[in-house]
């Protein structure tokens, strides 16, 4: 197969990525490629306060999480390879969430973290992950 594109990468992790809600928005059109997104107040658990966030502070923002977003990356590395990352982040920071709720109620947002040595291995993990 041919070497995708970066066009084409964006391309595809947009068309799998467009029925989540919120959509995730590109904020990065070169590699690292990466999108953003923000999270609902209503899928993190203030009971449990997995993360210790101000329930105050952050339901004064509106119907999102403050602190707290979602993004998706797309690293190409120098050797042709890939590393793809999908879930929850510390906004300020950018450090990713391992997990954003323990209840078993709400949303886990758990981090998925995967490497890839082609894009082959790459396109097929994300059309079986998302397609």
């Amino acid at each position: 197969m041919a070497e995708v594109t970066t066009e084409k990468w964006i391309e595809l992790i947009e068309n799998l990525v467009s029925n989540f809600d919120p959509t995730p928005t590109l904020v990065n059109s070169n590699f690292p490629l990466r999108w953003e997104s923000n999270l609902f107040i209503t899928d993190y658990d203030f009971e449990t306060n997995y993360l210790e966030l101000n329930q105050n502070e952050e339901c004064a923002s509106g119907e999102f999480l403050k602190s707290v977003g979602s993004a998706v990356v797309l690293n190409k590395e120098e050797d042709g390879s890939f590393e793809f990352w999908d879930g929850a982040y510390m906004i300020e920071s950018h450090a990713w969430c391992r997990q954003l709720n323990m209840n078993e109620n709400f949303p886990s947002f758990s981090l998925l973290q995967e490497k890839f040595s082609s894009q082959d291995e790459l396109i097929a993990f994300l059309l079986e992950t998302y397609g």
